[in-house]
């Protein structure tokens, strides 16, 4: 089965911000950052404490005047949790796009050649044609969103795969389902009708 599309800009983010949550490298790098923001977070919640609290030091004893700083650090960090977990995707995703604000490689024709033994997959890079071809028993995790399929047969290499039958059709979009079921056991859903 031979898949053509012209692989856009879009396309990449979303590659990029489903590596964010399959790549070991990027929940090394979240884990860090996620420790460091909450430590930040609970020592501003405690210096501002200490800033405001001594105009109320009389309405209180010594050691509550003295355990009010660390229980205030306390709740706001775990106010601020949720949104110190997203801040590494965020920043990540944000960095990358002003990285790639400039750049002219897309949209970039994509041949994807989908069969019993792999994936052949071809794009054009300066003038030439590339080809990579990835058996099946290469594919170490899938990932998939709202219009994609992702294979990856390595760390941060993957096989982008548009999943809408605008670009498959239902003929071509069965044989997916099929051959993904064979060879990796993997029952993916068409989220983008």
């Amino acid at each position: 089965m031979i898949v053509k599309y012209q692989m856009s800009y879009e396309d990449y983010i979303a590659l990029q911000k489903d590596s964010l949550k399959r790549t070991r490298f990027h929940r090394i790098k979240s884990s860090i950052l996620f420790v460091l923001l909450t430590v930040m977070v609970f020592l501003f919640g405690i210096v501002l404490s200490i800033l405001v609290l001594p105009q109320a030091s009389h309405l209180m004893s010594f050691k509550m005047y003295q355990l009010l700083p660390i229980f205030i650090g306390i709740l706001l960090a775990l106010v601020m949790m949720r949104y110190v977990k997203k801040f590494y995707a965020f920043a990540t995703i944000a960095q990358l796009k002003f990285m790639l604000r400039n750049d002219k490689r897309w949209p970039r024709d994509i041949t994807l050649n989908i069969h019993e033994v792999g994936i052949d997959l071809t794009y054009s890079r300066e003038n030439s044609d590339i080809t990579t071809n990835v058996i099946w028993d290469s594919v170490k995790t899938i990932g998939q969103d709202r219009n994609h399929l992702f294979l990856y047969y390595e760390e941060t290499e993957a096989v982008i795969i548009p999943t809408s039958y605008n670009v498959l059709g239902k003929e071509k979009h069965e044989i997916l389902r099929k051959l993904l079921m064979q060879h990796l056991n993997y029952e993916f859903q068409n989220n983008s009708d």
